[in-house]
């Protein structure tokens, strides 16, 4: 969706910003584009609404810190309990007034979950704000934005033609964790084809977004996660091969024999397996049991699979400018790199997993 109109200096005005050297600042959980700061921190909040009249501004975030990098869409992510909103964008104009504010496209989910997106008319680097109105809000909610990315369309860890390359079977899910398949969590098909590759890492995510507390509401997040990153980000899929619950779920993103999207020029050989929920301040709480023992049980199962190095369990901010996975998940890595390391593994060779299990004793 492209909007024209109010941001027609866009590029003026963000080549004249260009002139100001920043440094690069972390994205939240993928390597999309950049987090947009306000005096430093991330968007992330969460404000109770009400009904207060049509037209009336419920929530203005001024002025963001100058982005490092052009951009020309922004995309948010939250939950909006009630779709009686309107979520605006601006930038500021010659001499620094706001004066022109322009609705971004926002699709919402029936479990309140959202994201929205404005598209700019070309790349800049100008600060921007963003607003919310009242369209017509039925009752008192709690509003949450969970991040916003800055980011130039078209371009990053899928921009491209696909090679046509045709997935291979299914990986095995012989391991200990309760996998949930794309058919069961109710996934659509790809919009273009895969392309294969051999697993030899497994890097960590958080999706920074809802922490469900059940398996439906899990299942739910996914078809918002598959629907956010293909349209929202402009992907084929869901960008992470695993997505895994607060109730101990794996969830089947795309196969792992396949490329994924989840981290920026480290994509091929690389299985991506994600949290849900966010565990970056000033979010808070600590990641389920149930989770952590299940990312353990698919970690032993992919590194025996697959020959991969306890070195190569890693987070994605191992290989990029991201915070992902939080702070406090982060902390928890070494001890589940640990415990990954101490599982049983495959004997060396070209022997098949399922020859293997088949000459056991017992």
């Amino acid at each position: 969706m492209t909007l024209l109109g109010p941001f027609a200096n866009l590029r003026a005005m963000g080549m004249i910003a260009g002139l100001f050297a920043l440094l690069v600042l972390p994205a939240s959980a993928n390597d999309v584009g950049e987090s947009v700061r306000f005096k430093g921190r991330a968007v992330m909040r969460a404000e109770p609404f009400q009904p207060s009249g049509t037209g009336s501004v419920l929530f203005d975030t001024g002025a963001s810190d100058q982005p490092a990098a052009p951009y020309d869409a922004v995309l948010l992510q939250g939950i909006m309990p009630d779709g009686g909103l309107r979520i605006e964008v601006a930038l500021p104009s010659f001499g620094g007034l706001w004066t022109s504010w322009a609705p971004a496209e926002v699709k919402r989910f029936p479990s309140g979950r959202f994201w929205a997106r404005y598209r700019f008319d070309g790349p800049g680097r100008l600060p921007l704000r963003l607003r919310v109105v009242d369209a017509g809000v039925k009752a008192a909610h709690l509003f949450e934005i969970f991040d916003a990315e800055l980011f130039v369309a078209g371009t990053g860890v899928e921009a491209g033609a696909r090679t046509g390359e045709v997935p291979p079977a299914v990986q095995p899910s012989s391991g200990t964790y309760r996998f949930v398949r794309r058919a069961d969590w109710g996934a659509q098909p790809p919009t273009s084809d895969y392309t294969a590759h051999t697993p030899g890492r497994l890097t960590m995510h958080h999706t920074a977004g809802r922490k469900p507390a059940t398996f439906a509401e899990a299942a739910a997040e996914m078809r918002f996660i598959q629907d956010f990153h293909i349209n929202g980000r402009g992907w084929i899929d869901v960008g992470y091969h695993f997505v895994i619950s607060p109730t101990g779920h794996v969830f089947e993103g795309r196969p792992e024999g396949v490329v994924g999207a989840h981290v920026l020029n480290h994509n091929t050989g690389n299985v991506g397996a994600s949290f849900m929920g966010n565990y970056q301040p000033p979010a808070t709480g600590e990641p389920a049991a149930e989770a952590l023992s299940a990312f353990v049980a698919l970690g032993r199962r992919l590194v025996s699979d697959h020959r991969i190095p306890a070195e190569k369990v890693q987070a994605h901010r191992d290989l990029g400018s991201s915070d992902c996975p939080g702070d406090t998940l982060y902390a928890k890595l070494p001890g589940l790199r640990e415990q990954i390391a101490a599982g049983p593994r495959l004997p060396k060779g070209d022997l098949p997993v399922e020859a293997y299990l088949k000459s056991l004793p017992w």
